[in-house]
């Protein structure tokens, strides 16, 4: 069925054309823009923000992009066809996400109308020291993942959008027509152990697991959406409150088909690769090779279908580099280089400054690359590496946003101690990996002799003597819970330290423009700031 040597499936003239031609309008969007901006003298602040003048379907499209990259598009299908359909659930995630972003903070950002959503925690907090934690915990958790203008990445990300949705139904297609169409995959996925959506039983050391997934998912986007500039600028710039909540649940739509395509391309590999697994037969060593060596197998004889797909995967990762580089100048700047002498300069020199910013996050980025191989799948990397950042960061803003009485002192020592424990966890699962849990693959109907290197390529995965030790059991906990337990671990140390810190003193020095209206309504009239205690805020204020 599969042929043993594919050296001749190369790529082809064609292939270079439709990629290069390809990449050559994504550059020329930018490029527009860019000297479009320079004539219009458009101010850093403008350049990195637009001001609210975007309207609410192209920031829908451009939140869906850049909440989607190469994880979704090689990650997930390896997800589907080494552990099942389970981590498929995970679109209720992204409606946990997208509800915490509308209902709970984007009613703070919007009146505040800051260019950095880390100068909230300054102003909540009056804290330098906060907003520079912050600042570098986005920075440290968005470089490894990044490799214009904010108005150049809108229109750059709808072209990216399309480019992935075309590579994703052309694997789709081509895999169902192989194997003998939808239901004959679903089959023989459902036969060898492949669906599976409720596997309610918790193990914290499982991935494919409901719970794990949803609330590990869930936390980890809900940071993105609620605490990052990547997502907070653009959602914070449309032309009205409402519309930004529209911008948001609108982007759900496309989020949930975008991850449904991807799981479903992995349906088909699957049913097209069940007798005759290409990494037990070792032609590939990687899970997240397996979407490009189907591509290459049964897509060559195409013209200009290898490069489509290869302009989608570009086009998930510029979809996030672009959003990502952007919202690094942006942080960087107002957070840390505006704070120098720097800001004295002229605006034509400040917009220099932050693009040569973006640049040079870029090339960090390049060699950030080589480290995050080391942790293993790109999902577990992303999942592992951000979420040990990001999800004590997401305890930090929240505990700002509904909890008056928390301090400086509170938040930064949960963030400390949340990131530490993720970090302690990340690198423990680097040194002493754990036996994987994949599902089982055969080559029993390859048409030639199986010699597999499989196991020795995967020997990060084999089981170590010192896992018997209970202390570096918590090195094996799943990676979907490496947010949940930085998130947990911030917001309750920093709950407990403002109570003992004096943070029921501070309650009154608290702007309520700073605080969610719903922060009115579960804690005790002495937690808010007294000058409102008469007159609650309406959480209808929030809708409007």
């Amino acid at each position: 069925m599969h042929a043993e040597n594919i050296d001749s499936n190369n790529f082809g003239l064609t292939d270079y054309a439709v990629f290069i031609i390809l990449l050559l309008i994504s550059s020329g969007i930018g490029v527009y823009y860019a000297i479009k901006d320079t004539r219009a003298k458009k101010t850093a602040r403008q350049f990195l923000t637009a001001e609210r003048s975007l309207h609410w379907f192209p920031v829908s499209i451009s939140l869906m992009a850049s909440f989607q990259s190469s994880v979704t598009i090689l990650g997930y299908p390896a997800e589907m066809y080494l552990r099942g359909t389970q981590f498929w659930i995970v679109i209720v995630s992204s409606t946990m996400a997208a509800l915490a972003a509308a209902e709970i903070f984007l009613p703070v950002y919007y009146d505040l109308n800051l260019s950095s959503v880390n100068q909230y925690l300054k102003i909540r907090f009056n804290s330098e020291k906060v907003r520079l934690a912050a600042t570098f915990t986005f920075l440290f958790a968005t470089v490894p993942y990044m490799g214009g203008g904010l108005k150049s990445v809108l229109a750059t990300d709808i072209l990216q959008v399309m480019m992935m949705y075309a590579g994703l139904l052309l694997v789709i297609f081509r895999g169902f027509y192989l194997v003998g169409g939808i239901d004959e995959a679903f089959r023989i996925a459902n036969e060898n152990g492949r669906i599976q959506f409720f596997n309610v039983g918790f193990d914290p050391y499982a991935t494919n697991n409901l719970w794990n997934c949803v609330f590990g998912m869930g936390l980890m986007w809900s940071a993105n959406y609620c605490c990052t500039q990547t997502e907070v600028a653009r959602y914070c710039n449309v032309n009205s409150k409402k519309k930004s909540k529209l911008a948001l649940y609108v982007n759900l739509i496309g989020v949930a088909s975008m991850i449904s395509c991807a799981c479903l391309a992995g349906i088909a590999i699957y049913a097209f690769y069940s007798k005759c697994d290409p990494l037990e037969r070792g032609v590939i060593t990687k899970t997240d090779q397996l979407m490009p060596y189907f591509v290459m197998e049964t897509l060559h004889q195409f013209p200009g279908a290898a490069g489509l797909f290869v302009c989608c995967v570009f086009s998930a990762a510029l979809s996030t580099l672009s959003s990502g580089f952007n919202a690094l100048a942006a942080v960087t700047w107002d957070d840390i280089l505006s704070k120098t002498r720097l800001s004295k300069l002229s605006e034509l020199k400040i917009k220099t400054i932050t693009k040569l910013t973006a640049i040079s996050y870029g090339l960090m980025s390049i060699g950030m690359a080589f480290f995050v191989g080391l942790i293993g799948s790109v999902l577990k990397a992303a999942i592992s590496l951000a979420g040990a950042l990001m999800g004590p960061l997401l305890g930090t803003y929240l505990l700002g946003v509904i909890c008056p009485f928390a301090n400086a002192v509170g938040v930064l020592t949960g963030l400390v101690i949340g990131e530490a424990f993720g970090l302690f966890v990340l690198c423990g699962s680097i040194l002493y990996p754990k036996t994987t849990d994949q599902l089982p693959t055969t080559t029993d109907g390859c048409q030639f002799n199986v010699t597999s290197v499989y196991n020795h390529t995967l020997n990060i995965e084999s089981p170590v003597a010192v896992e018997e030790m209970f202390l570096l059991k918590i090195f094996h906990l799943a990676f979907l819970l490496v947010p949940v337990s930085g998130f947990v671990i911030s917001y309750i140390v920093g709950f407990v330290v403002s109570l003992a810190t004096g943070g029921l003193d501070e309650v009154n020095q608290v702007n309520p423009l700073h605080l969610n209206p719903i922060a009115w309504h579960i804690w005790p009239k002495k937690c808010v700031p007294i000058a409102t205690r008469s007159a609650v805020p309406s959480t209808d204020a929030a809708k409007q």
